[in-house]
C-alpha cells in the first residue's frame, strides 16, 4: 500500500499531469511524443518515492545508480528536442525541456523547492511564446502552456510539505534495491569465473583473497603502498618511450605464470607519422541554408561566411539561425521573427520584424536593426550589442540570464549613444512585497 507521499504524488499526477497529456495528445506530432516521455519521467519518479518510502538513504556511491533512471529519462526528453529543432512546434518542446531538469529536486538538499521554481522559470521563457503566438489562433495550446506549468506549481507545494530540505527516506528501512533496467528484468547472466589473483608465493587462493579483501578496506589508504612514478617513466620527461606503446619493465626477472599482463590496461598508441597521440576528432555538420514549407528559414553550421544573404521573404516567415560562427547574415524584407540560437561572433542585419529578435545561448554576437521592431529578446547571451534604427527606439528589451549587453541608439546627428543593461539587482522589502531596482557592481 502507498504511504502518504506516494499517495499525494498520486492526486497530482491524476490531475495536473493527466491535464497536460490529455492537451498534447489533443495537439499531437512532436508535441505528444515528447509528453510520452514525460510521462515515462514522472513514472520513474512515482518508483524512486515507492523506493524511498521503504529503504533507507543509500551511500554517496549507490546514489547515482538508485537516480540513474529518472536521469536517463530527462536526458532522453532534451534530447528529442535539440533532434527536432526544425518543428514548427519548437517552442513548446523547449517549453517542456527547459523545465523538465525540475525532476531533479530528488538530488538536491536543503532546498529543492527554490531549485523547481527556477527550472520552471526557465521553461516559462518559451511559454511565454507560445502563449503569444496561440493567444489568438488556438486556445488549446494557451491551456496547454497552462497545464503543464501548474505542474510545476503544485510540485512547489508537494515538496514543502512532503520534502522539505530533500527527498525523505525511510530510516527504519532497509537498503534501496538497485532500479530494474528498461523492458523488464533479463534473466540472470551466468556466473562468471573470477581471474585467478596474483601471488607472491604459496599462500593458496584463500590467502590472495583475504589480502585483496584486507587492502580493499583501507579505503583511501589502498594507495599508500603504490610505488611513485619516476621521471624516467613519463612519456613527456623521456621521449625514447614515445616511439613504443609500453613502459619498460621494471627491472628484475618476471615471475613465471603471473596473470597480471592480462589485465594491464593499454595507453594511448602513438601515431605511425610521429610522436603526437591519435585521438577522435568530432564531426564537422555542413552548413544549411534552406526554406522549410515556405515558412521558416534554417541557417545553419555555417564558419567564417560573412556574406549569407536571405531576400526572398514575406510577413509570415521566420528565420532560425543555429550554431554559426563567426558569420554574417543579411535577411531584406518585413517578416515574423529573426532567432539566433548558440552562435558565436556572429552579426544579423535585420530590415522589419512584425514579432521581434531574439538569442538564446549566443556568445559575442551583433545585430543592426534597419527598419522597425516591437522586441529584442536576449537570454543566456553573454556579450551582445544591439544598433537600432530611430524607429526602433520604442522596442522593448526583455533580457534573462545575460551579461555584457550594450543597445546603441541612433542621434539626430547620425551617431550612436551606447547604453549598457543592467546585470545585477537589488531587491528589498516594501512591507507588502519585494521592490527591485538596478544596482552597479562594486
Amino acid at each position: 500500500m502507498a504511504g502518504i507521499s506516494v499517495t499525494a504524488f498520486d492526486e497530482i499526477y491524476n490531475d495536473k499531469i493527466a491535464a497536460y497529456l490529455e492537451l498534447s495528445a489533443k495537439i499531437g506530432g512532436d508535441v505528444n511524443t515528447q509528453a510520452q516521455l514525460v510521462k515515462k519521467a514522472f513514472a520513474a519518479l512515482r518508483q524512486l518515492l515507492c523506493t524511498a518510502e521503504s529503504s533507507a538513504k543509500p551511500s554517496d556511491a549507490s546514489l547515482p545508480t538508485v537516480l540513474k533512471p529518472l536521469a536517463d529519462c530527462i536526458g532522453e526528453i532534451s534530447n528529442f528536442r535539440d533532434q527536432n529543432r526544425k518543428s514548427e512546434l519548437f517552442n513548446h518542446l523547449s517549453t517542456v525541456s527547459e523545465a523538465i531538469g525540475a525532476l531533479g529536486w530528488v538530488s538536491v538538499s536543503p532546498t529543492p523547492g527554490p531549485f523547481v521554481k527556477e527550472m520552471a522559470d526557465a521553461g516559462q521563457f518559451y511559454g511565454n511564446r507560445v502563449l503569444k503566438e496561440y493567444k489568438e489562433k488556438d486556445q488549446d495550446h494557451v491551456n496547454w502552456v497552462k497545464s503543464y506549468q501548474g505542474i510545476w506549481t503544485v510540485m512547489i507545494a508537494y515538496i514543502k510539505q512532503h520534502h522539505t530540505t530533500g527527498l525523505t527516506w525511510n530510516a527504519k528501512g532497509g537498503s534501496a534495491p538497485a532500479p530494474p533496467p528498461p523492458g523488464g528484468a533479463p534473466p540472470p547472466p551466468p556466473p562468471v569465473q573470477a581471474p585467478a589473483p596474483v601471488t607472491s608465493g604459496g599462500g593458496g587462493d584463500a590467502s590472495g583473497r583475504s589480502a585483496l579483501l584486507d587492502a580493499l578496506s583501507k579505503g583511501a589508504d589502498v594507495t599508500a603502498g603504490l610505488k611513485k612514478v619516476t621521471n624516467d617513466m613519463k612519456t613527456h620527461k623521456n621521449p625514447a618511450l614515445r616511439g613504443s606503446s609500453k613502459v619498460p619493465a621494471t627491472s628484475g626477472p618476471a615471475k613465471s605464470g603471473s596473470k597480471s599482463s592480462a589485465y594491464t590496461p593499454k595507453p594511448f598508441q602513438a601515431s605511425r607519422t610521429g610522436g603526437a597521440v591519435t585521438r577522435p576528432v568530432s564531426m564537422k555538420k555542413p552548413p544549411k541554408k534552406e526554406l522549410l514549407g515556405q515558412k521558416k528559414w534554417i541557417v545553419e553550421n555555417f564558419e567564417n561566411d560573412r556574406n549569407i544573404v536571405i531576400d526572398q521573404t514575406n510577413l509570415k516567415q521566420t528565420v532560425y539561425i543555429y550554431n554559426c560562427k563567426d558569420c554574417t547574415i543579411i535577411i531584406k524584407g518585413k517578416l515574423n521573427t529573426v532567432t539566433l540560437d548558440s552562435c558565436k561572433k556572429t552579426a544579423v542585419v535585420v530590415d522589419d520584424l512584425i514579432a521581434g529578435l531574439e538569442f538564446v545561448n549566443c556568445q559575442s554576437v551583433q545585430a543592426q536593426v534597419n527598419g522597425e521592431i516591437p522586441l529584442v529578446s536576449i537570454d543566456k547571451t553573454d556579450g551582445i550589442q544591439v544598433y537600432l534604427s530611430a524607429k526602433s527606439k520604442q522596442a522593448e528589451i526583455v533580457t534573462a540570464k545575460s551579461s555584457e549587453m550594450n543597445i546603441l541608439v541612433p542621434t539626430d546627428s547620425g551617431d550612436f549613444n551606447e547604453y549598457a543593461l543592467p546585470e545585477q539587482y537589488k531587491s528589498t522589502w516594501n512591507g507588502k512585497g519585494f521592490t527591485t531596482v538596478p544596482t552597479e557592481s562594486t
